[in-house]
């Protein structure tokens, strides 16, 4: 098991589908910067994924999930 410390502040979940069908799913954890909304996480994870899959630009949310990382 990952060390907690190690670990961001929220655990989240992104899943997208784009115009062709094909969908990807995100996970992982995330400490955002102070005052960050979770607009802001969610605009950046979805920025994040189009860098990493350009073939998601444009694609519909299906899913998010953003809690805190906690037991």
């Amino acid at each position: 098991m990952q060390n907690a410390q190690r670990q961001g502040s929220h655990m989240y979940v992104l899943t997208l589908q784009n115009s062709h069908g094909a969908t990807c799913t995100f996970t992982g954890t995330h400490t955002p910067p102070e005052g960050w909304t979770r607009s802001d996480v969610h605009d950046q994870l979805r920025a994040d994924a189009v860098r990493r899959y350009p073939s998601m630009e444009g694609a519909t949310v299906l899913f998010f999930s953003l809690e805190p990382n906690t037991l």
